[in-house]
């Protein structure tokens, strides 16, 4: 597959990034294929060379960001997250941090289930596709439904609504619930 182009890059890039950048600061209903225009200064032959609409780039964006937390995540093993969660959930949750206002963006403060889903979704996968020695696919399953949802609604949630959020504390605090469960607190 021949790489694309770095004028063709350069040109979705601005487009993502505006598209970005105005989502942080109004609905994403609201955001027009000119407002996207001039401020990625890209003509609108370029943008439909690229996307259909407004929400063709807010799925590539998605899509795009849910990638990167996949691949920052690494390999992954449930056994090894099981016994010691916290490698794991520290770098969601730092990738979290570090993408916080795209994410809150995304996910129109908390109003947009269904980027909160597709996220769960790709942490689910990135567990499912992992080495693990688990046979039992209803398990794996509820396994990785517990984990993705530690960390989303353990995590995400309270970034979305601007609650303070310290990565070293919510990331022992998830793990310790995910490797000893309500026990881990007394």
């Amino acid at each position: 597959m021949a790489e694309e182009r770095r004028d063709v890059r350069k040109a979705k890039q601005a487009i993502k990034q505006a598209f970005i950048d105005l989502s942080i600061h109004q609905d994403i209903r609201k955001i027009t294929v000119s407002r996207i225009l001039e401020l990625a200064d890209v003509s609108r032959g370029t943008f439909y060379a690229h996307f259909k609409d407004v929400y063709d780039v807010q799925e590539q964006v998605e899509d795009e960001i849910l990638q990167e937390c996949l691949e920052s995540m690494g390999e992954s093993d449930i056994n090894q997250i099981a016994e010691d969660p916290y490698p794991q959930v520290y770098k969601c949750l730092a990738f979290l941090q570090n993408h916080a206002e795209t994410i809150k963006s995304l996910s129109a403060n908390g109003q947009n289930s269904t980027f909160l889903m597709k996220y769960k979704a790709i942490l689910k996968q990135g567990l499912l596709d992992s080495a693990h020695t688990i046979k039992d696919d209803a398990t794996v399953a509820i396994l990785d439904a517990c984990i993705a949802g530690a960390i989303v609604e353990g995590a995400l949630e309270k970034m979305i609504h601007a609650v303070p959020l310290d990565l070293e504390t919510a990331a022992k605090t998830i793990s310790l619930f995910l490797s000893q469960g309500l026990k881990g607190f007394h």
